[in-house]
């Protein structure tokens, strides 16, 4: 893109593509030249030409990063795409003279910072962003490869009690949280209702028996299920549930809720089966 600049580098650059457009021209070589926005992903060098790499490489340290003037807008493209643009053209594709690299992503440098910062909070928050689609997938994969091979783990805040262990993972800003938690054998946890909270069970080790009441007809049904079948048991809204070990081992438990635990309004109440 320096290309469209009056600089220096940016007059070289234009050079270099009249040369390539006269070759091109004279001989009909195929050609296609990229002006390439601001390119982002990993490998690349930070404290170099990449405002997006030093971001994730400092800030994956706990190191200072300068931001000069936040409200400064930022064209960039991922490398992926960038590479899957260069593949069409060696593939004999139809191309336009310009070749495009889609999509270009718009961001202030402010709001590059603050994800990115959002990115290394998570591990203690739980809480991430939507990082399964656009600008927010493409960075969040750029930071994670700049984590150092001694940051590859981090540990958790684990609740325990006589009945066992409770782990809370992730907290998705789309979609509730996730937890494991563990029973000794005869224990029983749970024991509550929900108006509008809805969950998700997965046995993974032991064996479990599901146990639940209507709170309005009083009906009453059971599901045994082990860690051997991978089958998933949901919590029904108006239904009083709990779950027991009834195995002779440590019953283990993977567990999906649609909201993320609110201590000020739970919408949990203790009511037996």
């Amino acid at each position: 893109m320096q290309a469209e600049t009056d600089s220096p580098y940016g007059a070289s650059k234009l050079a270099a593509e009249q040369v390539l457009l006269e070759h091109h021209h004279s001989v009909r070589a195929p050609l296609t030249i990229f002006r390439l926005p601001n390119v982002f992903g990993k490998w690349s060098w930070p404290n170099y030409n990449s405002v997006v790499a030093t971001f994730c490489h400092n800030v994956a340290r706990d190191l200072p990063i300068d931001v000069h003037d936040p409200r400064t807008v930022l064209s960039l493209v991922y490398v992926d795409d960038v590479i899957a643009a260069f593949l069409r053209c060696l593939d004999g594709e139809p191309a336009e003279l310009f070749g495009r690299v889609e999509p270009v992503y718009s961001v202030t440098l402010g709001e590059l910072a603050a994800r990115i910062r959002e990115f290394r909070s998570c591990r203690e928050t739980l809480a991430i962003g939507p990082v399964g689609s656009g600008l927010c997938r493409a960075l969040y994969a750029t930071y994670v490869s700049y984590l150092p091979p001694e940051l590859f783990s981090y540990d958790l805040r684990k609740y325990e009690d006589s009945r066992g262990r409770f782990v809370e993972f992730l907290k998705p800003a789309d979609g509730g949280q996730f937890s494991f938690f563990t029973a000794h054998p005869g224990v029983t946890r749970g024991g509550h209702y929900h108006h509008s909270k809805t969950e998700k069970f997965l046995v993974t080790s032991g064996q479990a028996l599901f146990k639940f009441r209507n709170l309005l007809t009083g009906e009453r049904f059971e599901i045994r299920t082990t860690g051997d079948r991978p089958q998933v048991v949901e919590t029904v809204p108006g239904w009083v549930h709990d779950i027991t070990n009834v195995g002779d081992t440590e019953m283990t438990v993977m567990l999906w809720a649609n909201e993320v635990f609110d201590r000020a309004k739970p919408d949990t109440y203790e009511s037996r089966v």
